[in-house]
């Protein structure tokens, strides 16, 4: 028990957003805010029930464990700590100072000056008072508007709401939202194509993107808001360390979403660097009706008198080059030290070259990536099988088999932006069928759909050699596979049969009768997943007293469905790769 007091009393507020997030910090002190305790103490562990999830707290406090499907450290574990040592007495303090080493002349304490200045710093990272008011009225104006979303449904959306989204994205400017702006934004994009019925419109994309603004939005509720949780307009690019080598391996056109322009992409031939795969993008916001302005620092970057499109076929070497997570920066501080000409047939790229999918499905899974460029991979597949066009999903579709027999989709949506791009891809698919002894290596980004892996093709070589094939090793945790693929596939298929009552809602709205509530949550609490069914039986109640009152509340309905997004999110993250493994024929 001393050693989880122990635990407990080092676990500070800046230990416990160390150990998550401030979003997900903030929002375990919301929930835990006045409920009632409920746990049971161990000799070395404590068991707390909250949020309808049961949650294991070990020491160290990095091996709790939650009933919920998040991976790692979710609010459940941070709320289950808060209640603990809000609840408990931590009379540990002379262990506490025991452990602290004794003052060496390196370590001289900071001068009374100097740890004023930082408290002035940190109280300058703090929203001021008056301005957190100004964002909390503003955030309940964006949620009101959203929510006329779901009182509407898309069937009978007003013509001019994507206008009153666009104000309120503006009104979060004048308060530097940023990433309330942004999300705003992109949902009334949505809601355009949607009004204007384009192709490109897809109810479970916007569905999720609603979700995701819903989030961004609930953070700013919080009665201390910080600076950074109100995001940034523009990224934050650090100098590269030392000189940077980069090769041109692909390049994309951006068009018909919030976006529209080039993407460029490059290989860091540095093979210890942490991030291999580069990025240079010459996008610009549609949104803004400025389709027709042409950024010269970004077709130009680097000081070149060459267009960026004219330079990928060269591999560049530069100095004081700046970075953002991969991202490079078009800045002119940045100089080209060398050119020579690109050679992609090389030992950099074929090292990194994946001609096993089950080792890809496998990374992707376990990297969890969160952008494109942790996405990307270099794929050589041992045959093409099939090649076609899926009218109902009006996507094209090649079918890739490994050395193994395990098959992946490679997929890329119809839409009249692409038809150029579909008929390029409907050639190269034809010519894998008709020469199946030929090479190829794909560049694309990876990722699970519906249970499968699938690639989105950026880049397609027909010259690049075959590496060493290495035999890979399933590892222990994926060898019965076919015991846990099952209740994985039953999970999943609640998880969209929760998903599309939700689009239901959006696309009908509050007033529209949701079929099967109680079927869906009765099956989420056989299944075990009490989490999941409370958050159906609370959204439906909420859906259901709308309905049956004059004034009704729409926000709580929003914050439900952004529960239910999340969980669904992180149950797929933990069960889709088991099904993408099952799925490959070899695998079994």
């Amino acid at each position: 028990m001393e050693e989880l007091k122990k635990a407990l009393a080092f676990a500070d507020e800046n230990f416990l957003v160390g150990l998550s997030n401030k979003g997900t910090y903030k929002r375990a002190c919301k929930d835990t805010d006045g409920a009632e305790p409920d746990f049971d103490l161990g000799e070395n562990s404590a068991t707390v029930r909250t949020g309808g999830e049961t949650c294991t707290i070990n020491v160290p406090l990095t091996e709790s464990k939650c009933t919920c499907v998040a991976r790692g450290i979710c609010r459940h574990i941070i709320g289950a700590v808060l209640i603990l040592k809000n609840n408990i007495t931590l009379d540990v303090t002379a262990e506490i100072h025991e452990t602290v080493p004794e003052e060496t002349p390196a370590e001289k304490p900071e001068p009374v000056a100097e740890v004023n200045e930082k408290k002035e710093e940190k109280k300058k990272e703090q929203v001021s008072e008056r301005d957190t008011e100004k964002i909390h009225k503003c955030v309940k104006q964006c949620l009101e508007t959203l929510g006329s979303i779901l009182k509407y449904g898309l069937v009978r959306i007003p013509d001019n709401l994507p206008d009153v989204i666009e104000a309120s994205a503006v009104r979060c400017h004048s308060l530097k939202m940023a990433d309330a702006e942004r999300a705003l934004r992109e949902t009334g994009s949505n809601l355009s194509d949607c009004i204007a019925r384009r192709a490109s419109f897809n109810i479970e994309n916007f569905t999720a993107k609603l979700c995701r603004c819903i989030a961004v939005l609930e953070i700013l509720e919080t009665d201390c808001i910080e600076t950074e949780q109100l995001g940034t307009f523009r990224q934050t690019y650090t100098a590269y360390n030392g000189k940077l080598d980069i090769m041109p391996i692909g390049q994309r056109s951006i068009k018909g979403s919030e976006y529209e322009g080039e993407i460029y992409y490059f290989l860091n031939m540095d093979v210890y660097a942490e991030h291999r795969f580069m990025s240079l993008s010459d996008l610009r916001p549609v949104f803004y009706d400025d389709t027709k302005r042409h950024f010269r620092g970004v077709t130009y970057p680097w000081g070149m008198d060459s267009p960026m499109k004219d330079m990928m076929h060269h591999e560049m070497k530069l100095a004081n080059a700046k970075i953002s997570g991969g991202k490079l920066s078009s800045s002119q501080e940045t100089q080209i030290l060398s050119v020579c000409k690109a050679v992609l047939d090389c030992d950099e790229i074929r090292d990194i070259i994946y001609t096993d999918f089950r080792k890809l499905a496998i990374e992707i899974s376990e990297k969890n990536p969160e952008n494109e460029l942790e996405k990307l991979c270099f794929v050589q597949p041992e045959k093409c099988v099939e090649s076609m066009f899926d009218k109902y999903s009006q996507q094209y579709i090649i079918i890739l088999e490994d050395v193994k027999g395990n098959s992946i989709s490679v997929r890329a949506k119809y839409r009249s932006e692409t038809k150029n791009f579909i008929k390029l891809l409907e050639s190269i698919g034809e010519k894998m069928l008709e020469k199946p002894d030929k090479n190829y290596v794909f560049l694309a980004s990876a990722y699970i759909y519906e249970g499968e892996l699938t690639l989105f093709p950026i880049e397609i070589y027909d010259f690049i050699k075959p590496p060493v094939s290495e035999e890979y090793e399933l590892p222990e945790k994926y060898e019965n596979i076919d015991v846990s693929a099952v209740y994985a596939d039953r999970i999943l298929s609640l998880f969209s049969e929760v998903n599309d009552m939700i689009c239901v809602t959006v696309r009908g709205g509050l007033q529209a009768d949701i079929k099967n509530d109680h079927k869906l949550e009765n099956i989420a609490f056989n299944y075990g997943l009490k989490g999941l069914s409370r958050l159906i039986g609370e959204f439906m109640q909420c859906a259901s007293s709308y309905r049956h009152s004059i004034d009704g509340n729409s926000t709580d309905i929003l914050f439900k469905m952004r529960e239910i997004d999340e969980y669904i999110r992180q149950g797929k993250k933990r069960l889709e790769i088991i099904t993408s493994l099952y799925n490959m024929k070899g695998s079994k």
